[in-house]
């Protein structure tokens, strides 16, 4: 039995998106999770920065005695995870893995579309992890850098409906089967993704995948906590924190968050 809480971090409020399936999946866990939302957006940074951004949000978590790390963020996935998970213990979960895995079981006619950061886009990190589940499958890789800010200002739904049709008109026009929605941001607005979407397409959430993942790792390992009450949540934010809780309301569907400042 491990009691430490299960760590998660994010460039702003969308690793909440995780958090809620994690808490879902695992009701008697606890967790703490820090958005960095003081430095959003991480996709249009350097791997420099965002390696160094991501290791203060690490140090934070491993303070707090967690037993796992889940990078509820693509962009730190894409850049950081690998370096940092090479000095520290705890083992890292990242989301591309994870959404690679359940585009590529997805797709019937091998087909995919990723929207995601300009610099998640720049590594091609979703077409290689899909390309090693399936070769045959072709990944059309869209980067998408209006769309976080427009989320993390709370802009609204005509807002996002505008930059989407934008944003989604080549995607629209390709012989797809399969989104994934490859930032950790764009799953609070997937009724406008699926509003602004040609018909007959499957979007992919990897906050899904990872909170299976998450749980097979615990299982294996033996990191559950104690069953006898529901699991503890800390929010800890290096921006404004009345925005966090109110966004965090929303994507949590909570009555109350209240976030620290960090």
């Amino acid at each position: 039995m491990d009691n430490r809480p299960i760590g998660l971090l994010d460039s702003g409020v969308g690793g909440l998106t995780v958090v809620k399936k994690i808490i879902a999946k695992m009701p008697h866990e606890s967790t703490v999770f820090i958005g960095d939302n003081a430095h959003v957006p991480y996709g249009d940074k350097s791997k420099a920065e965002i390696i160094a951004l991501t290791k203060q949000s690490v140090n934070f978590l491993l303070s707090k005695n967690v037993k796992l790390i889940v990078f509820a963020c693509n962009t730190a996935t894409a850049v950081a995870m690998n370096a940092i998970q090479k000095e520290i213990e705890p083992q890292i979960i990242g989301v591309i893995q994870s959404g690679a895995l359940a585009a590529a079981q997805a797709t019937k006619n091998k087909n995919v579309a990723v929207v995601a950061t300009k610099m998640t886009v720049s590594l091609n990190a979703y077409q290689k992890e899909i390309q090693k589940r399936d070769s045959q499958i072709v990944v059309h890789e869209i980067a998408a850098p209006q769309i976080v800010p427009l989320i993390e200002a709370d802009a609204g739904h005509q807002a996002y409906v505008s930059a989407l049709q934008e944003l989604l008109l080549p995607i629209n026009k390709l012989d797809i089967d399969t989104l994934v929605l490859g930032c950790t941001h764009y799953p609070i607005i997937r009724s406008e993704f699926a509003q602004c979407l040609k018909p007959n397409v499957q979007i992919i959430d990897p906050a899904d995948q990872v909170a299976q993942y998450t749980y097979n790792v615990m299982k294996r390992d033996g990191l559950f906590g104690s069953n006898s009450n529901d699991g503890a949540h800390e929010y800890y934010t290096t921006g404004d924190v009345r925005m966090f809780n109110e966004l965090g309301k929303i994507v949590l569907d909570e009555q109350y968050v209240s976030a620290k400042h960090l």
